[in-house]
């Protein structure tokens, strides 16, 4: 009977473990069990008795959570209360921001302005995608403040909008170009060479009134670069001809003064005629030679007419060697032979003619450079006249009909994905706590 009745508790125990219903009788329990012996192992029983009470702890647990009015506040104060401010904000107190577009790029005037990059790849010069640029970083920097103020209200254009979006009217300056970079947007399309400027302000009136002055700040602005550029050109092509021309004032003033202190004004000429002299006299030295030879053959040595030729050879001989002295440069005149180092006659003629020679190559190169420059100037200025940068406007800013900002319903549901993924982030950090510390 004992043995019976823990049987009959077992096998009570294993049908709830199972799943089967508990009012079942004891008698047809134990049926069961004697027809269906030992069917599930004891260790997995265990463990289903295990999982089971563990969902039905969780169940309680999360009941519980439920139950509990904080979890009720925390969702109104994380989620629900930063939605309701976010919505009043955007639908009852934000200004409304209306954009004025202005397009444009800056053009050179002259067909075959490129360089050889922009050759190979098809693209404008590096000149004008340089000036673009500088145009796209002058739209938002401090100039272009200081240029608008001079022009505009510019402080009362932005002061009439809510208490988030209005410039303070005590900013200084650099208050005022931070806030002015957040009003407009530029950016620089490379592979177009366009320049898109979007300005926002508070009427569709005010923003198209900035973005045309934006336009007509940015044309003087590229009308300046570009006439800089050109004086910059010419004026450096003018200085190299004002060089130039110094230089060959210079190897004309050195050949003067070597005419002056050489007293003489064509060294080249003078030892041309003296090398044909010196040619002359050796010819007519070989005469008489000749004529002595004839002579001498039926002439004693004695003869006057002998001697006449022999007086005549010598004095020719002696002419012609000082000839030679004067132009050779190999020895200097008897009685200065240990003058210098080599013994060279820097007065010697052929000594004279090469300096002479350095002198005129010298004034010729000079010639030849200033010649360049004059050439360089005159192409600078053609191209100066000719070449051109100037701004080629294809959109023209207009007068918004509608607010493209702010985004109010967006806005508001952003506002609320976020206070939903916060507040979710914190409520399982606190549910982590609070199982660490129980």
């Amino acid at each position: 009977m004992v043995d019976d009745a823990s049987r009959t508790g077992a096998l009570a125990t294993d049908a709830k473990a199972e799943g089967l219903p508990a009012a079942l009788p004891a008698k047809r329990k134990l049926a069961v069990a004697r027809r269906e012996p030992a069917r599930v192992p004891a260790e997995e029983k265990s463990k289903v008795v295990h999982i089971v009470r563990r969902l039905e702890e969780e169940t309680r647990r999360s009941r519980a959570l439920k139950q509990s009015p904080w979890l009720v506040g925390s969702i109104v104060a994380g989620v629900l209360l930063p939605t309701a401010v976010a919505a009043i904000f955007y639908l009852f107190i934000a200004s409304d921001r209306y954009v004025s577009e202005a397009r444009f790029a800056v053009r050179n005037n002259e067909t075959q302005a490129m360089d050889a990059l922009g050759m190979i790849t098809g693209m404008p010069s590096s000149q004008v995608v340089s000036d673009s640029y500088i145009v796209a970083d002058y739209v938002a920097s401090r100039d272009m403040v200081q240029e608008l103020e001079r022009r505009l209200p510019f402080r009362a254009i932005y002061s009439k909008a809510d208490f988030v979006s209005r410039v303070s009217a005590d900013a200084t300056l650099e208050d005022l170009v931070s806030y002015w970079q957040g009003r407009v947007d530029v950016y620089y399309d490379s592979t177009k060479n366009t320049v898109v400027v979007l300005v926002e302000a508070f009427t569709g009136a005010d923003a198209d009134r900035i973005a045309r002055e934006i336009v007509d700040v940015v044309r003087n602005l590229v009308n300046d670069l570009s006439a800089q550029a050109r004086r910059d050109a010419v004026q450096f092509a003018a200085s190299e001809v004002a060089r130039a021309e110094l230089r060959v004032r210079g190897a004309r003033g050195d050949i003067l003064q070597f005419r002056v202190s050489h007293n003489d004004l064509d060294p080249t000429q003078t030892a041309t005629s003296t090398l044909g002299i010196a040619a002359q006299l050796e010819g007519e030295r070989s005469k008489l030679l000749s004529d002595l030879a004839s002579v001498s053959s039926y002439l004693a040595d004695n003869a006057p007419s002998v001697q006449m030729l022999k007086s005549r050879i010598a004095a020719l001989a002696g002419e012609i060697s000082r000839i030679q002295g004067q132009v050779s440069a190999g020895s200097a005149p008897r009685g200065m032979a240990g003058g210098g180092e080599s013994g060279a006659n820097p007065d010697a003629l052929a000594s004279v003619v090469g300096s002479y020679q350095e002198l005129v190559l010298n004034q010729e190169f000079a010639e030849t450079a200033y010649t360049a420059a004059m050439a360089s100037l005159d192409r600078a200025r053609g191209d100066a006249a000719r070449t051109q940068n100037y701004l080629a406007i294809y959109g023209q800013p207009n007068v918004a009909d509608e607010a493209t900002y702010p985004r109010r319903w967006l806005n508001i549901w952003v506002v609320f994905i976020l206070a939903s993924i916060l507040w979710a982030i914190g409520m399982l950090g606190a549910l982590t706590i609070r199982d660490h510390i129980r």
